[in-house]
């Protein structure tokens, strides 16, 4: 249970890195957004077609990773566009959460229950999600078999190291992410080919 909570936790970071990963991939090198002059319009609308491919590549590979029969996929599909859209809606409701409390934290005149007000919204926000996608992770488990969700544990936790891979060389950083020896991928089944260059 604690494996499986913790394995939950890990795929709730995961939407952190995706949304990191799609800004980044929505820019050039430089950091500015793609094209010789692309405004804030075509900006977001290159982020949106990033977001919205990149969705659809981790259900693709999701789908073959956990071997869905067609039953499962009807269930297990638009369960997962849910959650995905549940974490998106949340991390925009919490940067303007952090927004308002980092902007009371700087302002002097900002009294201590105002700062305690809008930090208990916070941790309301985190609260309300932490339920929302239990619900909605609980309702994906209720359509797979226990080796489904087993696999699902693999497919989150690889799917994850590789976000963070492309982060980092996205970042300039090389291919190194975290210290420590490399892990050497198994080849048992449990995850979906990279299809990386």
């Amino acid at each position: 249970m604690r494996e499986i909570l913790i394995a939950r936790r890990a795929a709730g970071a995961l939407i952190g890195l995706l949304a990191f990963a799609m800004v980044g991939a929505a820019q050039s090198p430089g950091g500015r957004p793609a094209g010789p002059r692309a405004g804030p319009r075509q900006a977001s609308a290159r982020a949106e077609e990033v977001r919205q491919a990149m969705e659809q590549m981790v259900i693709a590979r999701m789908k073959v990773a956990l071997h869905l029969t067609s039953d499962q996929e009807a269930k297990v599909i638009p369960r997962v566009q849910e959650l995905l859209e549940a974490r998106r809606d949340h991390a925009a409701r919490r940067r303007d959460a952090m927004a308002r409390v980092r902007n009371l934290l700087l302002d002097e005149t900002a009294g201590d229950q105002e700062i305690g007000r809008a930090l208990r919204d916070l941790r309301a926000l985190e609260d309300d999600f932490r339920g929302r996608e239990e619900g909605l992770r609980e309702a994906i488990d209720r359509s797979l078999t226990p080796r489904q969700q087993a696999r699902m544990v693999f497919f989150e936790a690889r799917l994850r190291r590789v976000m963070q891979r492309r982060i980092q060389e996205a970042l300039g950083g090389g291919r190194r992410v975290t210290p420590g020896p490399e892990v050497e991928e198994r080849p048992d089944g449990l995850d979906a080919p990279e299809d990386e260059p």
